[in-house]
């Protein structure tokens, strides 16, 4: 049995404190904490290293945390891969979490805690049949080599949208239905993008946590958001094409063409799934004054260069070889692939998130067919 390493780390970030005075908090976890277990658990405070916890022989680790209105998250990490395990509010009242599977549940703590654990359980189970489509249609692509008939591919995508539509109504209600706790804190750091700007801008506007640390990347997010809303101007992303040649995103938007901003990468399945949808409205349009620039967030080029290859994908294409860390992720807050930008002839955004039906129907109305 290969040696893992677990380990629970805590990425706490400091909200707005209800009061002045310092609470401790006592975080009990217990159960089956993996095979094999791991010899200490650590906690972390607005980056920094808080507290280190020796694991006991029954599997029990007790951390007190001394700042109150502390967000903390118990990850798992094993083969240096990180999955969250749990999720608790640090707010005075002692709390208890039972892991099993890997997974965590609070089961002990105060009535916050209690309803992000209630909001986490539904997630969860929406997660993973996301993650179930994720994988069916990996073995569809093994299968078919590549080449998943379009019947299998709609046939996916419309699941997908539903589910996808399940999810932001849940991360909503999430949202809505705490807005006099810390709940929304972790549901706004994690799906901001999703709940979009005009969401999150009026939510925000009176939340009483609303100056929480924390919630500065949620701000950062949302000037990423706002470069994607309808009327914005190109925000410029540099990088090199197939040839190795300096190319510049304004080298295309705004030069009197309805562009088409593609944020993909070779190995992410559903961005490959809408590679022959975009392939067909390019073939159809680019006459007409349509054009379409891929922005891969592929790492290795040989990855990249073959999948354009493979697929017969004919348009330009940009990338700085980062992957996630991509520049255009944080200009554009990308955070999840395929996704899309459609900019007019003057560079100016039309519509984002579009992809599929929606993008044939919307260059059909664009060219009066």
């Amino acid at each position: 049995m290969r040696k893992l390493h677990l380990w629970a780390m805590i990425p706490a970030l400091c909200l707005a404190a209800c009061t002045e005075t310092k609470t401790s908090t006592e975080i009990k976890v217990t159960g089956e904490l993996g095979d094999p277990k791991p010899t200490f658990l650590r906690a972390f405070y607005t980056g920094d290293l808080l507290l280190e916890s020796q694991v006991a022989e029954d599997s029990t680790v007790t951390f007190v945390i001394d700042t109150t209105d502390v967000y903390v998250s118990v990850d798992r990490t094993a083969d240096q891969k990180r999955t969250s395990v749990c999720s608790v509010i640090a707010d005075g009242t002692p709390v208890e979490v039972t892991i099993k599977d890997g997974k965590g549940q609070i089961t002990k703590g105060s009535e916050q805690n209690m309803k992000l654990a209630e909001a986490r359980s539904m997630f969860q189970t929406l997660e993973e049949k996301d993650g179930a489509l994720r994988k069916e249609f990996g073995e569809l692509h093994k299968k078919h080599n590549g080449n998943v008939p379009e019947e299998m591919v709609n046939s996916l995508m419309e699941r997908w949208n539903a589910l996808e539509e399940e999810m932001l109504a849940a991360k909503k209600q999430a949202v809505l239905g705490n807005a006099d706790n810390l709940v929304p804190v972790f549901f706004l750091c994690r799906y901001a993008s999703d709940l979009g700007v005009e969401f999150v801008d009026s939510f925000l506007t009176d939340y009483k946590y609303k100056d929480s640390k924390q919630l500065a990347s949620v701000y950062r997010m949302l000037e990423g958001e706002r470069n994607k809303l309808p009327g914005a101007e190109v925000v410029d992303f540099a990088g090199k094409d197939l040839e190795d040649k300096e190319v510049h995103l304004t080298d295309y938007v705004g030069k009197g063409k309805y562009v088409l901003v593609d944020f993909w990468a070779s190995w992410c399945g559903p961005c490959r799934a809408e590679i022959p949808n975009i392939k067909a409205c390019y073939e159809k349009y680019q006459a007409k004054g349509f054009e379409v620039v891929g922005i891969s967030f592929d790492a290795k080029k040989e990855d990249w260069a073959k999948c354009v290859e493979e697929m017969g994908i004919a348009w330009p294409q940009i990338s700085d070889l980062k992957g996630w860390e991509c520049g255009a992720s944080d200009l554009y807050n990308v955070k999840a692939i395929p996704a899309t930008i459609l900019y007019g002839p003057d560079g100016k955004v039309i519509k984002s998130g579009i992809r599929g039906e929606e993008l044939g129907k919307t260059l059909a109305e664009i060219f009066g067919e």
